[in-house]
């Protein structure tokens, strides 16, 4: 609990940053755009890249690498189901409920996801397989999170296809290809790249707190639509995960309980606070993307060490 409550004051600081600087006028409208372009083509590419290309497996990553890889995939298929229900439920139209889908689909597994799991776990072994989970749900944040944002994106597109070919791909991508190979770049242009790669989520946090500035507390406390994707999101989806892997444990399945208490963690997290730069940078409603972090973020606070609790008592 402290240490969730510690990410999130961190963030909260930083958005808080953000929320000051639009309100006495040193940032306007027009200097968020250009924050959203900073990061979308220069921020967030090196980070996806660092972290696939600066990956060390470990023997027992190795192990338990392709059970954590279908955890995660898992994940994001039983949460774009049932967003993809909640929204036909509650009637949202083509722009919002790609950003209901996307942000029930992808969590903040990074920022919030890694230190969580580090104090669980500690030692690294924690740390480690938050690893290995975020690699495999940022293989579909940066594949199928696109395409669905993409599909109801404002700007007109003649190939829905080609736009996925973009900085942040074509960065997923070379990873991948360093961590398959184990190519290592010299330390001193690895690390300059990764420090300002690591940037994203402050300069993130900062976009959340200017567009906050903007929005009505009435809007936040009363959205409907954040409540409804939080409960798929922090609840009802690692539940359903839950009994899935309690189901396949019954069944003879032999599972490490800590890699299974780890992924189901990750899966648990709020929304993923890129999912907000990436709907300004393609026009969609940036406003309620954030409020869905903002929603989402603030009841993990109460979620998070409910389901670790349950999860710890199913699988112990």
């Amino acid at each position: 609990m402290v240490v969730i409550a510690e990410q999130i004051i961190i963030l909260a600081i930083i958005s808080i940053i953000g929320y000051i600087a639009f309100k006495v006028k040193a940032v306007n409208a027009e200097h968020n755009n250009g924050l959203v372009k900073i990061i979308i083509k220069i921020t967030l590419p090196l980070l996806v890249f660092t972290s696939f290309a600066g990956a060390e497996p470990t023997r027992e990553m190795i192990s338990n690498f392709p059970f954590i890889i279908a955890v995660a995939f898992l994940s994001v298929f039983v949460f774009y189901f049932l967003s993809t229900i909640s929204a036909k439920a509650i009637k949202l139209d083509k722009e919002n409920t790609a950003l209901h889908n996307a942000q029930t689909m992808f969590g903040n597994t990074v920022f919030l996801g890694y230190p969580l799991l580090n104090a669980v776990y500690p030692g690294g072994e924690g740390l480690m397989y938050a690893v290995i989970f975020h690699l495999g749900h940022d293989c579909l944040v940066w594949t199928w999170g696109i395409y669905i944002l993409n599909k109801s994106s404002k700007i007109k597109k003649t190939n829905t296809f080609l736009n996925l070919i973009n900085p942040t791909t074509i960065s997923f991508l070379t990873g991948i290809i360093f961590l398959i190979f184990k190519i290592k770049l010299p330390e001193i242009i690895f690390n300059p790249i990764s420090a300002v790669g690591h940037t994203t989520i402050y300069l993130s946090m900062i976009y959340v707190g200017i567009i906050l500035a903007q929005v009505r507390a009435k809007s936040l406390i009363s959205n409907f639509r954040s409540y409804v994707l939080s409960f798929n999101k922090l609840i009802l989806g690692p539940i359903i995960l839950c009994v899935i892997f309690y189901v396949l444990q019954m069944l003879g399945l032999e599972i490490s309980e800590k890699a299974l208490v780890s992924s189901i963690l990750q899966a648990a997290m709020p929304c993923m606070i890129i999912i907000s730069v990436m709907a300004k940078d393609m026009e969609l409603n940036a406003t309620q993307a954030v409020e869905n972090i903002f929603v989402s973020t603030v009841l993990s606070l109460i979620t998070l060490p409910v389901i670790f609790y349950l999860v710890s008592f199913v699988f112990t």
